[in-house]
């Protein structure tokens, strides 16, 4: 388990000399991608590439950098503002592309970040709010102009901001084992969390009655109270929890490396059930109606219940999927590693185990 923990972390560090190493023509990828979706489009982050697809056919509509790829290549999912007119772009090399959701061409970019960026963007009304790996969060308007940053410790950020209805604040989780609540109008730090005993990498869920949760590597996932950051309860697990939980119906879901599904009532932290599917997770599972999807460091989805039993497994391809699936209409996205050169699965959510709807492979 050491050793995996070492890989997962090595992970970033280790694809950036590989993907320089690359030659300019080689398409396929092996690093985090991530998928966002709009009414006609997945948008694909894949090694050195962005990728827009059709979600009908799973056709390649365009790709970024059309020229060359980006030998840094592109970590953090690429996130759509809400009129659909800006598709923005966190870059290993320390850039956010502002980029057409329509043509894949780039308008601007933001280039004031000291370091890499992991994370991908936050964006509440006409303001986007990215983390850095060189520990600020920067606040941007729609034309690439910083108007405000955000000071944490230093350390790196990997995780998208969260906020919560009416407080006008963002939270962001860091590696420096805290959480951090910030005024987005002052950007003055409103609270920061005691040492959670690990470090933090994954969005906090927020509930209603604003509540944070957060899994640490420090194996647990800790209830905060939203308003000052106090540790309202800790729940142990067998193992680091990577990703951030799925808030439904007052019940997280949310696994950790040692490969356990955990379910846990949000009032107080106590065990619901948990079960082992097969290897590590590292992402949140996609909750929709009464069923759990989620992906393992293998090369299979699973269908599970909210009750906890295993409804379904569907054999994907490639090695290992570590990001979550993404519904778009009446389709289940999936984006597998090293599944020769589909870097994009589509799979019919009514029936997973049917034949693939579409795979997407580069065009050359």
């Amino acid at each position: 388990m050491k050793s995996k923990k070492i890989l997962l972390i090595s992970t970033f560090f280790l694809l950036t000399i590989l993907l320089s190493a690359c030659s300019a023509g080689v398409t396929a990828s092996t690093s985090w991608h991530g998928v966002s979706t709009d009414a006609n489009l997945a948008y694909l982050a894949a090694g050195t590439q962005v990728y827009g697809v059709d979600l009908n056919t799973g056709a390649q509509k365009w790709k970024f950098p059309a020229d060359k790829p980006n030998v840094k290549g592109f970590y953090g999912t690429p996130v759509l503002t809400a009129d659909g007119q800006l598709l923005l772009v966190p870059g290993y090399d320390g850039y956010l592309y502002y980029v057409n959701p329509a043509t894949g061409a780039e308008i601007t970019k933001f280039s004031g970040s000291a370091y890499k960026l992991i994370a991908s963007p936050l964006i509440i009304d006409n303001m986007i709010y990215q983390p850095s790996t060189d520990g600020t969060v920067y606040g941007l308007d729609f034309q690439g102009n910083e108007v405000k940053s955000y000071q944490t410790s230093g350390q790196p950020l990997w995780a998208q901001p969260a906020t919560s209805t009416d407080c006008g604040c963002i939270y962001i989780s860091s590696m420096d084992h805290s959480v951090y609540s910030f005024d987005i109008s002052t950007g003055s730090q409103l609270w920061k969390t005691q040492d959670l005993a690990g470090s933090v990498v994954g969005k906090p869920a927020v509930g209603a009655d604003g509540t944070l949760y957060v899994g640490t590597f420090g194996s647990e996932l800790v209830a905060l109270d939203g308003t000052n950051g106090s540790v309202k309860w800790r729940f142990g697990t067998e193992d680091w929890v990577w990703a951030g939980p799925a808030l439904d119906n007052d019940i997280l879901y949310f696994g950790d490396l040692k490969g356990y599904l955990y379910a846990v009532n949000a009032a107080d932290g106590t065990q619901v059930w948990r079960i082992q599917p097969n290897n590590t997770i590292v992402d949140t599972p996609l909750i929709s109606g009464e069923n759990l999807y989620l992906t393992t460091k293998s090369d299979t989805m699973y269908t599970i219940s909210t009750a906890g039993q295993i409804v379904n497994s569907t054999v994907v391809g490639g090695d290992f999927i570590y990001s979550s699936p993404v519904i778009a209409g009446d389709k289940i996205l999936v984006t597998p590693l090293n599944y020769d050169k589909n870097l994009l699965v589509a799979l019919s959510l009514e029936t997973p185990n049917a034949a693939q709807k579409w795979l997407f492979v580069p065009a050359k």
